[in-house]
């Protein structure tokens, strides 16, 4: 025992004559937060007084000098800020306001906690606030960079890491109090409710650790956890951005390979003084190029490697340019393949396969293509079920006023099935209304196989995606009527028309002979006879009809990325309409399983799916410790 202390530590917080203050390390990401560099930074740290302003005396007073920079700006406006001694003495307040209100408030016994995560491609953050009098008064913040490892997980695992370190961060509050966990990452909130063979290892220990403190995880708006969102893009966080020749001089002093290097490489170094430190530089061309040690060589690449992500050729000339070391160019190379960035933004040369052999079935309406298709709305109507028999191509296409599962359904068993029977297979996209409860029951109930393609791969489906090409052609030439009303026509015009790859018309398939359409003047001559006849005939020409396979119309030449059969993570290209600067791809993506030659199955945000190799590029990954996986 002690007695006679000025101050002790209780329970996590110092006690002295002044009254309670809790632990620095609860005010440490704030107080490590740097100068913003841009008016988006600016806007995003004024994002978090705000948040707090009830709890902050004369808020807007303290950053009225900062919201200057505000004016006129744009919402996503990377100027630099000039800052002035003004707006420098605001900035340096607003952070002690912040911090002091964290300082003011004591845990309430029985007070509403939230703790409020973030996480973004370097680093995670979060939150813990208490409800006091109507409003959130924030009782400590959290914050740490990435790991390498770290930064190349899905946006699903980053943010499932931010829940968990920020409650190992502040188990000492959390453990033995109800608290609800926020995140702006909506997947994450069915963590709990997922099966666990979908979980990988990683997972199911964090979940497990969660799940010790609170089960409950809530989604919120991302403009809404901006404080969590502003603690996981802390700048003082990122690497540095500069070489001074004071870090350059201690490196080499603490190298123990540069003896080595300058007896067995053909570098000939020579001992400058640069800034008042002695430095051993090349100046081969009279250009002077400092000796870079080991560790600070990923350092200057991602410099110069970091500004615009040039290629791999143009990363080395720059690099060349300005620093020397044995193996600078294959260093070079190899990180710029292995750039993470690059590889999701920069657009390469796109698969393309042979496609799946699909088995042609021997008689009618054993196999049928499905699929929707949106068109200019037209009083109630918008949308058409498409239908396409695969033995006799015979198309049907059904206008629909909505894409409920329940209307597919209904117009699927009366306008198809009830028709032409109950098929043996059907082949359909991942869209919500094949995928509901409603329709797997009703082709369960009728004994359908239901093949489902791959996500926004429409080859998969080409027999109707192709014949939407046509049909809405037919239907953009005669656009003398809405087109409900020309519909009718339009198919009767598609069944009659002859196809090549059958020598036949669809109707000539499915009927044995042809129809007769509006504008023929002489009737067909009939062979006449009694109806027996008729039908023993009928049957003799459809036995004589053979199924014909599918023609393939593409004419690009097939090629396959190298690697891709054997790399252990891909990326998966974005086919959906992409926002402006929206990268191309997503990913890194670990391959579970290659279930054929065109398919893969990945796992994306903790869920393993199936997609075509069509859409996928190999990932190269650094291997930077021991529990990454390997990769190409």
């Amino acid at each position: 025992c002690q007695f006679g202390k000025s101050e002790v530590i209780y329970l996590g917080y110092t006690i002295n004559k002044d009254g309670y203050t809790p632990p620095a390390e609860r005010t440490q990401a704030i107080a490590d937060y740097t100068k913003p560099e841009t008016v988006s930074d600016l806007r995003r740290f004024l994002g978090i007084v705000n948040y707090y302003r009830r709890a902050i005396p004369q808020a807007a007073q303290t950053q009225s000098p900062l919201t200057d920079f505000l004016k006129h700006a744009k919402k996503r406006d990377n100027t630099k800020i000039q800052w002035t001694p003004s707006a420098d003495q605001a900035w340096q307040d607003c952070k002690k306001s912040v911090i002091q209100a964290t300082r003011l408030a004591f845990l309430a016994p029985n007070a509403i906690l939230s703790l409020r995560s973030d996480a973004s491609d370097t680093a995670i953050g979060a939150v813990l606030e208490q409800r006091h009098q109507d409003s959130w008064q924030p009782l400590a913040f959290f914050s740490r960079k990435l790991s390498p490892a770290e930064t190349r997980y899905s946006t699903y695992d980053r943010e499932l890491l931010a829940i968990f370190a920020a409650i190992k961060f502040f188990k000492h509050i959390l453990e033995g109090r109800n608290f609800s966990i926020f995140t702006d990452h909506k997947p994450i909130i069915y963590a709990f409710s997922q099966r666990a063979d979908k979980a990988s290892p990683r997972q199911l220990r964090q979940l497990d650790y969660i799940s010790q403190f609170s089960t409950q995880i809530l989604h919120t708006k991302g403009t809404e956890n901006v404080v969590a969102d502003a603690l996981s893009r802390i700048n003082a966080i990122t690497m540095p951005t500069k070489l001074d020749a004071e870090t350059i001089a201690l490196a080499q002093l603490q190298d123990d390979q540069l003896n080595d290097v300058q007896s067995s490489t053909s570098l000939k170094l020579h001992l400058l003084n640069i800034e008042g430190h002695d430095i051993l530089c090349d100046v081969t061309n009279n250009t002077v190029r400092p000796y870079l040690p080991q560790p600070l060589r990923r350092q200057a690449f991602d410099i110069i490697h970091g500004l615009s992500h040039p290629s791999g050729r143009a990363t080395v000339k720059e690099l060349t340019g300005r620093f020397v070391w044995p193996s600078i160019r294959k260093d070079a190379l190899l990180w710029s393949r292995h750039c993470i960035p690059c590889q999701r933004s920069k657009v390469h040369r796109h698969n393309r396969t042979t496609p799946n052999h699909i088995d042609v079935p021997d008689n009618r309406f054993e196999h049928v293509h499905l699929d929707l298709i949106e068109l200019p709305r037209v009083k109630d109507l918008r949308y058409c079920l498409t239908i396409i028999d695969r033995f006799s191509r015979w198309p049907h296409a059904i206008p629909l006023n909505n894409m409920t599962a329940a209307t597919v359904a209904h117009a699927f068993y009366t306008q198809w099935i009830c028709q032409f029977g109950s098929p043996l297979t059907i082949t359909t996209d991942q869209g919500l209304q094949f995928e509901s409860a409603l329709f797997t029951s009703l082709s369960r109930m009728l004994g359908i196989h239901r093949i489902r393609t791959t996500p926004y791969h429409p080859q998969s489906n080409g027999l109707v995606e192709r014949w939407h090409r046509t049909l809405k052609a037919a239907l953009m030439c005669n656009n003398e009527a809405p087109w409900p009303d020309m519909l009718p026509s339009v198919l009767l015009g598609l069944r009659t028309a002859y196809k090549p790859d059958l020598r036949a018309s669809p109707a000539e398939m499915l009927f044995g002979t042809t129809l007769r359409i509006p504008g023929d003047f002489f009737a067909t001559a009939g062979t006449p006879g009694d109806p027996q006849t008729f039908v023993g005939k009928y049957r003799q020409i459809i036995q004589a009809i053979k199924p014909t396979p599918t023609a393939h119309h593409t004419k690009h030449k097939l090629f396959l990325l190298k690697n891709l059969d054997t790399c252990t993570h891909v990326f998966k290209r974005v086919d959906s309409i992409k926002k402006p600067l929206e990268q191309p791809y997503t990913g890194p993506h670990e391959v579970i399983q290659r279930v054929n030659d065109k398919n893969y199955i990945i796992r994306i945000n903790g869920a393993d799916k199936t997609v075509s190799i069509d859409m996928l590029k190999p990932a190269y990954i650094e291997l930077t410790d021991t529990h990454q996986a390997p990769s190409c």
